[in-house]
């Protein structure tokens, strides 16, 4: 297990908010990039001192129409800059240099959506521009909390071809299904890749028993697979992302150890790769450490 398991990160944005930042569409996340930087390379140092093979940018929030909402769109390559940079930052101050970055490429429009106003050619062009600006900073693109086939596919068009690894992390609906939020089945989505598979196929921001009805799939598709589940009771059908992560509830019960528990059933299915999202932070990273290298 210790060998071949990857461990990822936890959850940034959440993090932000539960040490003070803003929680608001627009402003989560990317306001602790501009108003608090110490902060955003703290909760990164703080996942590789638990122990973290690969962190990832802080950059789910920082898109274009996001920043159009708060006035920001002309600081969006000014943000992902330092975004980059306050990763880099963390990783050369530890004693990690073996410590991967990969970038947080989000969905442009809004998390759990299946209906948007850009074109294809539209997502890929905006897919790209994130990671040309991220390029100089990062060993993986990552895209993650897609909700969609058709973002998927856009993602993968604008990250081949650029010498990096490409991770491309599906978000399931809640509560042990493994269709894709947009309805469409996991199967489906690991079929419409071809020969274009990404390097690693991960699950994310879901509830953790949604990952373990994925695994059969995940280990049909022949792909190297991994998963980071999150923290909240659910995502709501009325969800709203102006609403922000305030209209969701975090779980009481999801403590490290029982976090452990979960992932222990991923790696056992065949996960190559796991984390956190929402709502997992440093201790519960610390605790999947223990896991992988057999401490118990």
């Amino acid at each position: 297990m210790a060998e071949k398991v990857i461990l990822l990160d936890g959850g940034m944005g959440q993090e932000i908010v539960n040490r003070g930042g803003k929680g608001g569409y627009g402003e989560w996340a990317t306001a602790a990039l501009h108003e608090d930087p110490d902060l955003v390379r703290q909760i990164h140092a703080d996942y590789i001192q638990a122990g973290a093979d690969v962190i990832t940018t802080n950059t789910y929030g920082t898109t274009r129409m996001r920043l159009r909402h708060v006035g920001m769109e002309d600081r969006l390559g000014e943000l992902l800059r330092a975004a980059g940079q306050l990763a880099s930052e963390a990783r050369d101050h530890s004693a990690r240099g073996d410590v991967r970055i990969a970038t947080s490429v989000p969905p442009l429009e809004a998390s759990y959506a299946s209906e948007f106003t850009l074109s294809f050619a539209q997502t890929a062009e905006e897919f790209a521009e994130l990671m040309d600006l991220l390029d100089p900073y990062v060993d993986i693109f990552l895209g993650e909390t897609l909700s969609t086939i058709f973002e998927a596919q856009a993602f993968l068009e604008a990250a081949t071809g650029r010498g990096k690894s490409i991770w491309l992390s599906l978000t399931l609906q809640d509560h042990g299904s493994s269709n894709l939020r947009s309805g469409e089945s996991l199967s489906e989505a690991i079929e419409s890749f071809g020969n274009d598979a990404p390097d690693a196929l991960l699950i994310n921001c879901c509830t953790p028993d949604s990952i373990a009805s994925a695994l059969p799939d995940l280990r049909a598709g022949d792909i190297p697979f991994g998963a980071y589940a999150n923290g909240f009771v659910e995502i709501p059908d009325a969800w709203e992302e102006h609403g922000g992560v305030a209209q969701l509830a975090t779980r009481t019960d999801l403590t490290p150890e029982v976090y452990a528990g979960e992932a222990r059933k991923w790696i056992t299915g065949g996960a190559s790769i796991v984390g956190g999202c929402c709502e997992v932070g440093p201790a519960h990273i610390a605790r999947l450490r223990r896991l992988i290298d057999g401490i118990d």
